[in-house]
């Protein structure tokens, strides 16, 4: 297994304390497991490394679980409306989103996702003379966006800036996109540095949770 999937948690309320604490340990506990895991992979004995890997297998299980019944009490509340608040709540909660996205719980698919996220984005590239639209998201995983610099904001910084400004808010919002390739006057340019969710769930212990009973994305109700 590679290096770990990259979760990217913007901080809700950045001028509150408590937030950006617990952000931080999230982001370094992500790191960790990914350390753990990797030193699992190179562990010699293949009964440890079989017996790790059922032991997480059930955890996630257990976990994905628990978080799909909450879901479901959620949407089920007598006063729906309210219910279906929270879970949209949680799906536009950076640190939440990551780990409804890992276990498949996510409310919003793929496309909706980083076309929310590059409507956020309209008011900066317009300060940039530039735009951008969604060109496609693929059965893959790939997300494809086209974008436009106008003559007065196509100098070489700038262009660099808001292709690394694009990329950071698609990585954000869909950290489970197997591929960003933005275009730009028909050349295709990946994100550098992108490992996606899927990584994660990938060779080796990575594949821990393909044994997990299947947890479809909700469609929001």
């Amino acid at each position: 297994m590679g290096a770990p999937a990259r979760f990217h948690v913007s901080l809700v309320n950045p001028g509150v304390k408590g937030n950006m604490a617990r952000d931080a340990a999230f982001q370094k506990q992500v790191q960790r497991i990914g350390e753990l895991v990797e030193r699992l992979e190179a562990t010699a004995d293949p009964n440890a490394r079989a017996l790790a890997k059922e032991l997480v297998e059930s955890l996630m299980v257990l976990h994905g679980a628990a978080l799909e019944r909450m879901l479901e009490i959620a949407a089920g509340t007598s006063e729906g409306d309210a219910g279906r608040g929270i879970i949209e709540r949680c799906a536009h909660d950076e640190l939440v989103s990551s780990v409804l996205l890992l276990y498949g719980l996510h409310p919003e698919d793929l496309k909706t996702r980083v076309a929310n996220a590059l409507d956020k984005k309209r008011g900066f590239l317009e300060s940039h003379a530039a735009s951008v639209e969604l060109v496609s998201v693929g059965a893959d995983g790939t997300v494809t966006v086209r974008l436009h610099l106008k003559a007065s904001g196509g100098c070489g910084s700038t262009a660099a800036l808001v292709k690394s400004t694009i990329e950071g808010a698609i990585q954000d919002a869909a950290p489970d996109a197997a591929t960003i390739v933005v275009e730009e006057s028909g050349s295709g340019l990946k994100a550098d540095g992108f490992v996606p969710v899927a990584q994660l769930m990938s060779g080796g212990l990575g594949n821990l949770a393909s044994s997990a009973t299947p947890l479809a994305a909700r469609s929001g109700d």
